[in-house]
């Protein structure tokens, strides 16, 4: 049997306990609905089998519909934001004495952060809509239960749209450093038009990017159909159907969390020979070596760099045998 390395830091287990409340609350109400023999609530205006997610929420079931819903939609802003200080180097404050600490491979360009905090943004404002939709039951404020969820389902797609984007731009990045590469000599990223890749490009931020745009696409058409299909029987399986796919995107998540965090022992991080322009990697990096010299008992100067916040053709430059003493960008043996 294959053996998985030992996950460096438990945030992997964050998206689990974000989703598995939500998935316990769609099997209880699906079991207290067949318990009470399927019933038709006298909100109900035509018979159909299954009722919505919201039906069954307006009921005496209301409480856990509030409950785990809040539960699940804190647990997605927490685990988008999870993400940005695992990659940022958990210096959030940006305070310049604080010994930062990555764990997960920092990001390539500030386009990828901003991405992560857009996703962060829009899910948290999309969650709170669906919120909303348990607070105003659609048997008492129907319109405005129908509103909220419009506004849950656009923020959450804009949401997940920037993480897969992020991915897709990181592993553009990461393509061209693989020690797998090839014909990428005098290649640089600020080059490439925006469709092309060049190098190792099946590699895993571009394989996590591909799963979430993946997931989106059926979520989408899902979603298409549970708003478009007049029967409400068939319209509320794909509410049903969407409700549960919800929880593999955390799942997809947990995944890039747990690879993320074991990047220090990744097959191919050692092996770079520069990182030359990514300006978070130099923090790594001089993190790194001032982390040794204080175990040794020894000084070393590092000078923070003032090109923190440049573009990506405007970097430092990172020699090999650092970046060899050290570790390299993401985390685990790309595909």
């Amino acid at each position: 049997m294959p053996s998985f390395p030992k996950p460096k830091n438990l945030f992997f287990l964050l998206p689990w306990i974000a989703f598995i409340p939500w998935y316990g609350m769609l099997i209880a109400m699906l079991i207290c609905w067949a318990a009470q023999g399927h019933p038709i609530y006298w909100f109900m205006h035509s018979e159909q089998f299954p009722v919505y997610i919201s039906d069954i929420g307006a009921t005496n079931l209301r409480p856990l519909f509030i409950s785990c819903v809040a539960w699940e939609g804190l647990g997605y802003a927490l685990t988008v934001f999870a993400e940005f200080y695992q990659r940022s180097g958990g210096n959030l404050l940006n305070r310049p004495n604080k010994r930062t600490k990555f764990y997960m491979p920092p990001w390539y360009h500030k386009d990828e952060r901003n991405l992560i905090i857009a996703a962060c943004v829009l899910g948290a404002f999309g969650e709170i809509a669906l919120l909303m939709c348990t607070i105003f039951s659609t048997a008492l404020y129907h319109h405005v239960h129908l509103a909220m969820v419009a506004v849950f389902v656009v923020l959450m797609f804009f949401s997940v749209v920037c993480l897969s984007t992020e991915y897709f731009l990181m592993g553009r990045h990461y393509a061209l450093l693989h020690p797998l590469a090839s014909n990428t000599d005098g290649v640089h990223f600020e080059d490439l038009k925006w469709y092309q890749w060049k190098g190792h490009y099946w590699n895993k931020f571009t394989i996590s990017g591909l799963a979430k745009a993946l997931w989106l696409a059926f979520a989408v058409i899902w979603a298409i159909c549970f708003g478009a299909i007049s029967n409400d029987s068939k319209s509320a399986c794909f509410e049903w159907l969407l409700a549960f796919w919800f929880g593999v995107l955390f799942v997809i998540i947990s995944i890039d969390f747990y690879m993320g965090s074991i990047y220090q022992s990744s097959r191919y991080f050692n092996q770079i020979e520069s990182f030359d322009g990514y300006y978070k990697y130099d923090e790594l990096f001089a993190n790194n070596i001032q982390g040794k010299s204080n175990t040794k008992n020894t000084s070393i100067d590092i000078t923070p760099h003032d090109h923190e916040e440049e573009d990506l053709s405007s970097g430092h430059s990172v020699d090999k045998a650092s970046t060899n003493s050290a570790t390299t960008n993401d985390g685990i043996s790309p595909v």
